[in-house]
């Protein structure tokens, strides 16, 4: 079992690792393609991109992932249904986008450049929509080794097209280069959906009418029960993501600092220094993924001391892990910031955030225990709290201290789901362990 165990994890880490090096080299590409204003502007456009993505999905992706893996739900009719609803909901986003683009640009983010980018956005929303779905229905049959190959001609089919097309059309306005480097999104997008239709071509026959799913609305109602919920507190999060830079561009206009400047200043810490932060946190999806298969069996055989050990155990590997990332970050965060985006400046933010941060590490096993004891309600509750907390926060230091606010908020929202997370797995596996 442990032998399993550390196999699974290395196959994991290994995929994830794979793939995200090629993610942070088309992040570095970017870096050195665009100058600080262009980096500054893509970055500025991206909690837009994520606010329309979450909409538009609607967790879809996620409840195909939960259906798939439960034998007694028709594959062909998950996915036909998966379709319809994505079909609706990017069609409405896209239709808003379209309509808003402009206000959002001009009066939300107050910047007339960010229009074009915005614009490119469009085809990408139904694309990772179907991408989603698609990449899901591999989760559930757990064939991780095509979702990996996929992954990786996503991410290299993005890097070759934004390096050539960057490089031919180069003497371009800096807005219409950004706009590439979001149109090669919906390339790697494309190359990964045919990737994968090719190999599931083999499996699933898709001489299926899709009018046979209207005959009965039971899968739409079991989507649904999944995919709400989720989408509730993602919703948050991209919102709050969302509002930030506008709430951050308003307050400060008013004092009286140049628009240029916050742009550039929340590019650094937003776009940088907390992107240096989170980008060693894949191990914790690994270990997300699988911890709750094993806290679902403690849970199922009722093993409580098991579940405990469990938790303590992943909190223990958690933190080993962030240490080393936490140390090269502290004493070497300006090598990392010139090899990542070709630039030290940052580098007295990531010295600040970067040992309170390993508190993010920690969160991983709380969160897949509240999900292993079915704790929804609960976790959507931390995720109402967090945001309400980090809007009241960003809102007062804003005038005191301008764009670092950004990194001490996020910190703030870091540590108070922490506390809730250990105070719910407290109540939930150590105090009331009958009920389990």
């Amino acid at each position: 079992m442990k032998r399993k165990l550390i196999n699974s994890f290395l196959i994991l880490t290994a995929s994830t690792l794979i793939t995200k090096v090629f993610s942070l080299l088309n992040r570095m590409l970017l870096s050195r393609l665009l100058d600080e204003n262009g980096m500054a502007l893509y970055i500025l456009v991206i909690p837009t991109l994520s606010l329309c993505i979450t909409l538009a999905q609607f967790s879809v992706p996620s409840a195909v992932f939960r259906l798939i893996s439960h034998p007694k739900y028709n594959n062909k009719k998950i996915i036909i249904s998966a379709l319809c609803i994505c079909f609706i909901t990017c069609l409405c986003i896209m239709g808003t986008l379209l309509c808003f683009s402009k206000i959002i640009a001009v009066y939300f983010l107050k910047q007339s450049d960010a229009y074009f980018p915005l614009l490119c956005m469009l085809p990408f929303i139904p694309l990772v929509g179907i991408s989603g779905i698609i990449k899901n229905y591999y989760l559930g049959k757990e064939d991780v080794w095509n979702l990996s190959l996929a992954q990786l001609f996503e991410e290299v089919s993005r890097i070759v097209f934004t390096y050539i097309v960057i490089q031919k059309f180069h003497h371009l306005h800096m807005p219409y280069l950004v706009s590439i480097a979001i149109i090669a999104m919906s390339i790697g997008e494309i190359t990964s959906i045919l990737f994968l239709m090719l190999r599931l071509k083999r499996k699933v026959n898709w001489h299926y009418h899709p009018l046979s799913y209207f005959q009965s609305h039971f899968l739409f109602k079991d989507m649904m029960n999944i995919a709400l919920p989720l989408t509730g507190s993602r919703l948050l999060h991209v919102g709050y993501n969302f509002l930030e830079p506008i709430l951050l561009v308003s307050i400060l206009t008013k004092l009286h600092i140049e628009e240029t400047q916050i742009h550039l200043q929340y590019a650094i810490i937003s776009g940088y220094v907390i992107s240096l932060l989170v980008t060693p946190t894949f191990f914790n999806n690994v270990i997300l993924r699988l911890l709750i298969p094993i806290l679902n069996k403690d849970l199922a055989y009722n093993r409580i001391n098991a579940l405990k050990k469990h938790v303590f155990y992943s909190l223990i590997i958690c933190l080993f892990i962030s240490l080393p990332f936490t140390l090269i970050f502290y004493f070497y965060g300006d090598v990392c910031l010139q090899i990542m985006y070709n630039t030290t400046k940052g580098y007295q933010y990531l010295q600040y955030m970067c040992i309170p941060f390993t508190i993010f590490y920690l969160q991983t096993p709380l969160s897949a225990t509240l999900q292993a004891l079915n704790k929804n309600k609960e976790m959507f509750m931390m995720s109402t709290l967090e945001v309400f907390i980090e809007l009241v926060c960003l809102i007062i230091l804003i005038p005191r201290f301008h764009v670092a606010s950004v990194a001490i908020v996020m910190l703030i929202g870091l540590f108070s789901t922490l506390v809730f997370s250990f105070y719910f797995v407290y109540q939930f596996v150590y105090k009331h362990k009958k009920s389990l």
